[in-house]
């Protein structure tokens, strides 16, 4: 039986729980304010799915945005910004931020991004109020850091390599992984030629595997390559897209993704057989794989030295054999649902938030 007191951090190989678990405290009385800071990454778009999704499920969510986001940012978040009702805040503005929380009081705040903990503790402290921290990332556990995850009444971390790296907090953190919505990226008609995408944020440790990848695709006859992403590719076929939101009618069409975290649970939720791609290769996301590892790993930090050769061959598997490309495309979207659904997601942090008030 499950327990509701302090919940127990799940296995990624042990489905969510969807069962009828309901929280005393709803509707307005369950007020959460979340705080993010602006990032061309997984992690922003993962903070919107929450939001989204804890208002739809009947609770006072709600998203503060601290940071001076770009125009480029700003235009291309803006109709999900209005959509959840969210303000965005110079860096740090506690005095502005409190105005705005004078008639309206948290009774928890959450914090995403490192940068925002100094000003979520302050206001947890000021509103007297818990203070949950996720976790989305590693360089966390840093003398700069550190008494943020004290202070927190409970951490949530993406992943069990996330959490290995702040073990001395074991006792208050929760495994739970991001979420997607599954009505919003889903499969569509998958049609000829083969078409590829790459979804990621490059930053100086994926360079090289971004440079394999795109010579990999590049040597490759009769698909279409698409990259979504902050940089320019270094290709000769792709079509670049820069950084795009609407990510899900992209992938609903391609057949395969390259990508990291996030980007990968889209990938897979939108039936494409999926390519782990980081800092290193860690190759073609099979059923095999999955079965092996005792906690699911989308980092890109685990696998191999990436080059493109064995990217081509990797690629070569999945162009060349139709019946393996769509038995993975079938499994990669089972996957999304036993694991990844962000209806259960929001659940399990509403238990957690249970947990610590």
């Amino acid at each position: 039986m499950m327990r509701t007191d302090r919940p127990r951090a799940h296995s990624f190989f042990t489905p969510l729980f969807y069962g009828s678990y309901t929280i005393p405290e709803r509707g307005e009385n369950m007020k959460i304010l979340h705080i993010n800071r602006f990032f061309y990454s997984g992690q922003t778009t993962h903070v919107f799915s929450l939001v989204r999704e804890q208002q739809r499920q009947g609770f006072a969510a709600r998203l503060i945005m601290d940071g001076n986001p770009s125009y480029h940012a700003l235009k291309i978040y803006r109709k999900t910004i209005d959509e959840l009702g969210a303000k965005i805040y110079k860096p740090g503005d506690v005095q502005a931020i409190q105005q705005q929380l004078t008639q309206w009081h948290p009774r928890l705040i959450h914090a995403h991004s490192l940068v925002t903990l100094p000003l979520a503790a302050a206001l947890a402290r000021q509103k007297r109020v818990p203070l949950v921290i996720t976790c989305h990332g590693l360089g966390i556990n840093t003398a700069d850091y550190r008494p943020f995850l004290q202070e927190a009444a409970a951490i949530i971390c993406i992943s069990r390599r996330v959490a290995n790296s702040i073990r001395e907090f074991e006792d208050k953190i929760h495994l739970i992984p991001n979420g997607v919505d599954l009505t919003e990226f889903a499969p569509k008609e998958k049609t000829e030629p083969i078409k590829i995408a790459l979804v990621s944020r490059i930053d100086p440790g994926k360079q090289k595997a971004y440079y394999h990848f795109c010579k990999a695709v590049d040597l490759l006859e009769g698909v279409e390559f698409y990259v979504a992403a902050n940089q320019k590719p270094p290709s000769k076929t792709a079509q670049y897209l820069g950084w795009i939101s609407d990510v899900a009618s992209l992938l609903a069409e391609t057949d395969i993704m390259a990508g990291t975290g996030r980007a990968v649970i889209e990938g897979l939720a939108c039936g494409n057989a999926v390519i782990i791609l980081g800092k290193t290769c860690q190759g073609i996301l099979t059923p095999e794989k999955v079965s092996r590892q005792k906690e699911l790993d989308l980092s890109g930090l685990a696998g191999n030295e990436p080059c493109y050769k064995n990217i081509f061959y990797e690629l070569a598997k999945l162009t060349q054999n139709e019946l393996y490309l769509r038995h993975l495309q079938k499994y990669g979207r089972k996957l999304a649902e036993e694991h990844f659904d962000i209806v259960a997601i929001a659940r399990k942090t509403l238990q957690v938030y249970e947990s610590v008030l």
